[in-house]
């Protein structure tokens, strides 16, 4: 027994189990992965436009209901050029609402995100305790409030929108009246009985082009897309009326080149109903 302790303790026996963990851990990580051939399945309905409502006709909805993902970045972030890429890939696909929130923690790291805030920050923050998660990170993508994972891992990004989109959205929400000023929201579908949800309006630009100067990104030429640059609760919406109203001066903001209305149980909960109004649609 004496001389199994002493053999455990040889530093080719310590190289060798290490790398039987390593071998244990991605096989793991591969078996919890999505399977390939449905990651597959994904990247082709990404191509044909239909990855959205291709994976709701699956699931035998009717309609589908756009999906939205939030996702938490910084410029000076080295980690977060995949997932930026990502993202504005996933900015012109059919029924995707995609918002890129620029987050502040990383500014004092070499290269101030010029389109950084407290806001894009805080509603990460919110996210991490309404997901009961210990840290928040970047680039951290949100889907619908209900799954969170890391920006960058292309082929999980993909499955989780289909499996949002095969959900389908409880309250379907349009947009009437002076949509550029003073929108009138309609609502169709019902809350949970004695439920409310907060209706956000996040404005943001349609492309920010930058020369990294400074810090971990130094010399990329980073294209940010959908760039949240102010965010703010609209209203409260008690599941009764079909309509309410808000006024972007009433709110302390202006427009930019677009913005999306997201419905949300709670503050920060699922989804359960959202729309955008960008330049496609003006």
């Amino acid at each position: 027994m004496r001389n199994t302790f002493k053999f455990l303790r040889l530093p080719v026996v310590k190289i060798a189990a290490v790398i039987v963990g390593l071998s244990f851990g991605w096989a793991y990580m591969a078996i919890s992965g999505p399977a390939s051939e449905v990651v597959e399945a994904a990247e082709k309905r990404l191509a044909q436009g239909q990855l959205v409502k291709g994976a709701a006709e699956l699931a035998g909805l009717s309609k589908s209901a756009p999906v939205v993902l939030e996702l938490f970045t910084s410029q000076g972030c080295s980690s977060c050029p995949p997932a930026d890429a990502l993202l504005s890939e996933l900015a012109d696909q059919p029924g995707v609402i995609a918002l890129s929130y620029h987050v502040d923690y990383w500014d004092y790291i070499g290269w101030k995100d010029p389109f950084s805030s407290e806001a894009s920050t805080i509603r990460q923050r919110t996210y991490g305790k309404e997901l009961a998660l210990r840290y928040v990170y970047t680039p951290q993508i949100v889907i619908d409030g209900r799954r969170e994972l890391v920006g960058s891992r292309r082929g999980e990004v993909l499955v989780e929108i289909e499996e949002a989109a095969k959900a389908g959205k409880a309250v379907t929400i349009a947009i009437s009246g002076d949509v550029g000023n003073a929108p009138t929201i309609d609502f169709s579908g019902a809350l949970h009985l004695g439920g409310t949800a907060t209706l956000w309006v996040a404005v943001f630009d349609e492309q920010h082009e930058t020369e990294i100067q400074r810090g971990e990104n130094k010399g990329l030429f980073m294209v940010n897309k959908h760039v949240v640059r102010e965010f703010e609760q609209a209203a409260l919406w008690n599941g009764i009326d079909t309509s309410l109203s808000f006024n972007f001066k009433d709110l302390n903001i202006t427009p930019g080149d677009g913005y999306a209305l997201i419905l949300q149980d709670g503050l920060g909960g699922t989804v359960i109903g959202a729309v955008i109004q960008d330049k496609a649609n003006n």
